[in-house]
């Protein structure tokens, strides 16, 4: 173009790059194809998040236990373990009949047997307390007042308060009902070869 003078004037100042475009005069950039953009955050709570982030619900079956189906059994393993408490208490019985914290033991692991099997077997949990009442009844007799250990105690204890609120019983006829237990039981508590009941399915 030329000036009121003749002289050609200079257009627009034009960009050596080539992503650029003039306008008018002006001269604006041009966003390359294939160039990645930033985009405005959006809102934070469905942003960009990353899988199993805090406060986002973990795809179904990755780490997540599987719901307890209802009437399931419980492991076996507590039962196991107190049958085999008590056939060790009975061996040691057979080796060491005089000492009153072998009949002590087997009451203790009888009891825990007892209680585990409680809903699912009643009557072999009471067969089982009874047998317990009688091996810790025996510890006691074996025992001398001042000799007399804490787990003993402790198992008749526990043993004659099942007995009293069991058969609503004063502490004097629970004691004499010890003594009946004892002598029908006590056989069949320490020998090893009386079958204990179990969970269904266990031998």
């Amino acid at each position: 173009m030329k000036n009121r003078n003749g002289k050609k004037e200079k257009q627009g100042n034009h960009s050596k790059n080539p992503n650029t475009a003039v306008m008018s005069g002006v001269t604006t950039a041009v966003r390359p194809s294939g160039v990645a953009t930033a985009t405005r955050p959006g809102n934070p709570s469905v942003g960009n998040r990353q899988p199993n982030a805090p406060g986002m619900q973990k795809p179904m079956g990755t780490g997540t236990k599987p719901p307890m189906v209802p009437g399931a059994k419980a492991p076996a393993g507590p039962a196991i373990n107190h049958t085999e408490a008590a056939r060790s208490a009975q061996a040691a019985i057979l080796k060491d009949p005089a000492n009153p914290e072998n009949y002590a033991a087997l009451a203790g692991a009888l009891r825990m047997l007892a209680q585990f099997l409680r809903t699912r077997n009643p009557e072999g949990a009471d067969n089982l307390c009874n047998m317990a009442c009688a091996a810790a009844w025996e510890a006691k007799r074996r025992s001398t007042p001042a000799l007399t250990s804490g787990r003993t105690k402790q198992e008749v204890k526990i043993l004659t308060a099942w007995l009293r609120t069991k058969n609503h019983l004063t502490p004097e006829a629970s004691d004499g009902m010890m003594d009946t237990i004892h002598s029908e039981y006590l056989s069949k508590a320490i020998d090893g070869t009386t079958p204990l009941p179990l969970v269904t399915g266990l031998p």
